[in-house]
């Protein structure tokens, strides 16, 4: 497998051998006016000699000097953290049951620490001692901090699987089901690997039918989690068009530096966000890393891999056998359920016809017969019959219906004979009726009361004396005939038979003036 060469953080220790070389001493002053004591010939008369003053900062660079020469660059002291506090920078102190040394960390170095410092927290830290003149104050110029116990990738992965975690790429109702007999599966590792070799020959040997695609990518170095997720994401988005069922990221075993590329965000994202199940191997069986914590499943080896996800051929051919015999056995028993269930009902509906009905000898001899009358003919036979009675109830139901129609209709002429010879009773009494007010009301009447009528020769009838003539031959209509006469005149005026005209008869409102038989 093609290794990339990792170079971790290289430590500076003290150098073996000693202490370094001596730097000279700063300069004493050579002038008295560096001194503040009393000049020379006083002391010499006084009892013994007296060292000449210096200044605050002659001294301060004799600390300085001193601590930087016999105090090596990028010691390592252990001790507690204390008094913590974080601005642009770190400020605080270690310590141990007898001692205190304050300490400074820079901006700069703060962001390749990797862990959050923390108060009581017990860490190596490694730097330079400097003497900070404006202030009097030797503190400890810090350069890289250990925690005791833990490694900086230990406090990194920690601080990454709690970020993860947060994010709930963890949780178990996130996790896709792999599927039952998948058709092709990608693996994502290097070809060179011994990963690869095991997940191939384990596939084989189980399931041969199952393809196997390789996607060869870095698996350690600086720049393989890039890789690994790129490789992710190509095959989750080509693998509907691939018929791509699952993924499995794997690789061998190693440090933790070996399989730190499996513990970045990048690659844990691109296994959350694959369109099909991932399972993930990376490493020997102790070995944890978050790709393995996020994938839908988590296998110790890259042979434990293959077979969760390719299934045995023996195992299958056991099964669809021992399925066949569970499904034979299933069927009979079923089979024999339902007969007993056929047999229970018929003897129960055998008995409840018998309580029901009260007929005996109407008893379901066999289950042969039951099933006789379950057969089509039978069921054709029963819904014949069925239809029978249906027709011949509708038939009699049509009789009724039409013997009651034909009542009614037999009521209905009667009633109109009735009411028609009722009808004509009444018009014929009605024409009796009026037949006699026009007797009396009619010419004849009238002239059976006495009365009687003139014609002339033409027909018409005489209203006046005036329209006849002497010798006019006249026709007097009376109720028993008519009676001829002629006019007479005696050289006046033409007179009728009677002696004096009869006084005009004075007509009733509305009655006709058309000429009549009365004129």
């Amino acid at each position: 497998m093609d290794r990339l060469p990792f170079d971790p953080a290289k430590m500076i220790r003290p150098t073996a051998g000693g202490a370094a070389p001596a730097r000279p001493a700063s300069p004493a002053p050579a002038s008295a006016d560096a001194a503040t004591g009393p000049s020379s010939d006083s002391a010499a008369g006084s009892g013994p000699a007296v060292a000449p003053a210096i200044s605050v900062s002659a001294l301060a660079a004799l600390i300085d000097g001193a601590l930087k020469d016999r105090i090596v660059s990028g010691i390592r002291v252990i001790g507690q953290v204390s008094n913590f506090t974080h601005r642009t920078h770190w400020y605080f102190a270690i310590k141990d049951s007898q001692s205190v040394l304050n300490c400074v960390m820079f901006a700069g170095r703060i962001r390749s620490v990797g862990f959050q410092l923390a108060e009581g927290q017990e860490v190596v830290v490694t730097g330079r001692v400097e003497y900070y003149a404006p202030r009097g104050q030797v503190s400890f110029y810090v350069e890289r901090i250990e925690p005791v116990g833990v490694g900086a990738l230990e406090l990194r992965y920690r601080a990454l699987v709690q970020e993860v975690r947060a994010l709930g790429w963890f949780d178990a109702d996130r996790k896709r089901p792999l599927p039952a007999f998948p058709a092709r599966i990608v693996v994502i590792t290097s070809r060179t690997g011994a990963a690869l070799a095991d997940v191939r020959d384990t596939m084989r040997r189980r399931c041969p039918a199952v393809d196997l695609l390789l996607i060869d990518t870095l698996v350690q170095g600086p720049d393989a989690a890039p890789h690994v997720a790129r490789a992710i994401n190509w095959a989750s988005a080509n693998a509907r068009a691939l018929g791509i069922d699952a993924i499995i990221v794997t690789r061998g075993g190693g440090s933790m530096e070996d399989l730190w590329a499996f513990n970045e965000k990048i690659v844990a994202q691109a296994i959350v966000d694959a369109s099909v199940p991932v399972v993930a191997a990376i490493g020997h069986e102790t070995d944890t890393t978050i790709a393995e914590l996020v994938a839908d499943e988590r296998c110790a080896t890259p042979t434990q891999a293959a077979m969760r996800l390719t299934p045995d051929r023996a195992a299958l051919s056991e099964q669809v056998r021992m399925t066949s015999e569970r499904l034979a056995s299933l069927i009979s028993r079923s089979h024999a359920l339902l007969a007993e269930r056929l047999r229970a009902t018929a003897r129960a509906m055998n008995a409840a016809a018998l309580r029901s009905l009260g007929v005996s000898g109407r008893r379901l001899a066999t289950l042969g017969a039951s099933l006789e009358r379950a057969r089509p003919s039978a069921v054709y036979e029963r819904r014949r019959s069925a239809l029978r009675g249906f027709s011949l109830r509708l038939s009699v139901a049509m009789g009724q219906v039409l013997e009651m129609r034909r009542r009614r209709l037999e009521d209905a002429r009667l009633d109109l004979r009735r009411l028609t010879g009722d009808s004509i009773a009444l018009r014929r009494q009605r024409r009796v009726d009026l037949a006699r007010q026009l007797e009396l009301v009619g010419p004849a009447g009238v002239l059976r009361r006495g009365f009687s009528v003139t014609l002339a020769s033409d027909g018409t009838v005489l209203r006046s004396i005036h329209a006849a003539s002497p010798g006019q031959v006249l026709t007097t209509r009376l109720a028993d005939g008519d009676l001829r006469s002629t006019v007479q005149s005696d050289g006046q005026t033409a007179r009728p038979l009677t002696p004096s005209p009869r006084p005009a008869r004075k007509r009733p409102p509305g009655e006709s003036t058309a000429p009549g038989l009365f004129g």
